[in-house]
């Protein structure tokens, strides 16, 4: 388990308020505070999830009470609980960073079968609130009408023959390889601008080359 001083440190580290943890923890800002401070026991599962939020962001933690930046660039969100926690990864950077997201070979009925269709609906409720210039864009297979995203993307469709299940996501200054098969679902992340934006600029050729406008 982490310190209240790891804790306390990481933030620094990241230069983020109390309100912005907080809000992707699912937690109260005054109840942050009373555990950085010591103030407020910690359960082990709510220890987790704040070490795992840090971590993800590229904090790494060591003994006596060391903190210090990751060299791991790589994200892995393996199962069903921890696919919600990479769709809470998304809204993070799509609420603070915006900017183009770009989907590819997405199925539909994957994303529900991973979240659940309750959580992921509640995922994409507050992605359409989203007002900072984020745009969305999902190619699917030519034919599916699943547009579970409708509300805050755009949807084409590619041939059948260039299409398979292994989905790729470049959103931020991150791009997600994601293979679905069933719990042994696996998003591997890998945070890196060039690799990014190298990927949107191909994803946007076959956008406007080879993608169709369902009809």
């Amino acid at each position: 388990m982490i310190t209240p001083t790891q804790m306390r440190a990481a933030r620094a580290m990241l230069d983020v308020s109390q309100g912005h943890v907080a809000d992707h923890l699912g937690i109260a800002a005054n109840t942050l505070s009373k555990i950085e401070s010591g103030q407020s026991d910690v359960s082990v599962s709510r220890n987790t999830d704040i070490q795992n939020f840090y971590e993800r962001e590229g904090i790494a933690f060591t003994d006596n009470d060391g903190v210090m930046w990751s060299r791991e660039e790589i994200t892995i969100y393996d199962g069903q609980t921890q696919f919600n926690e990479f769709l809470d990864d998304i809204y993070q950077e799509a609420k603070g960073v915006g900017g183009e997201f770009c989907l590819f070979n997405a199925k539909p009925d994957n994303w529900i079968m991973l979240a659940g269709s309750e959580k992921y609906h509640a995922h994409a409720a507050r992605m359409a609130k989203l007002q900072n210039g984020f745009k969305a864009k999902i190619t699917v297979k030519e034919g599916d009408k699943n547009f579970i995203s409708e509300s805050f993307a755009e949807y084409r469709w590619v041939p059948e023959d260039m299409f398979n299940e292994k989905s790729f996501y470049a959103y931020a200054d991150k791009i997600a390889f994601m293979n679905f098969d069933g719990d042994n679902s696996r998003v591997l992340v890998l945070k890196h601008p060039d690799f990014a934006d190298g990927f949107k600029n191909l994803f946007n050729i076959a956008w406007t080359m080879v993608a169709k406008v369902p009809k």
